[in-house]
């Protein structure tokens, strides 16, 4: 299972290397289409990690210990309840420079994305932070 999850995390890699490059090599003002691309690939990714995520979590609960389905359950319901609350709050606001905007929708769902992106990545410099000085507090 390990040397798939590895597989599979060079496989991605390399694909968005490849993807940022065409990107960077083609994108101009006229033509957005390799932007485009590399914009819906990240969705793809940011939906399939979510859903591995979620699935995961699952599984390992159902598995490990029945009772901390519970917990697992319980922790899908507060993502979905962040995610709705961020989706709430985004504002999809028109992109700058364009000149042929997306639709609201996609307006919408980018706005959420970069909220969501920022608030577990403050998250994720909390925990590590948290775990450092927990770590420290208990090795003495």
């Amino acid at each position: 299972m390990n040397k798939i999850a590895k597989i599979v995390g060079w496989v991605l890699g390399l694909l968005g290397i490849g993807f940022g490059a065409w990107c960077l090599a083609s994108g101009d003002a006229q033509n957005t289409a390799s932007v485009d691309v590399l914009l819906k690939y990240a969705y793809v990714l940011m939906i399939a990690a979510v859903v591995v995520l979620l699935g995961l979590t699952i599984v390992k609960a159902a598995v490990n210990d029945p009772k901390g389905l519970i917990k697992a359950i319980i922790f899908i319901v507060i993502a979905a309840a962040l995610v709705g609350v961020v989706y709430a709050v985004s504002a999809g606001s028109p992109a700058l420079n364009v000149k042929e905007q997306p639709s609201a929708f996609m307006l919408k769902m980018t706005d959420t994305m970069m909220l969501l992106t920022a608030i577990l990545g403050v998250g994720a410099v909390c925990a590590i932070i948290y775990g450092v000085i927990n770590n420290a507090i208990k090795s003495k």
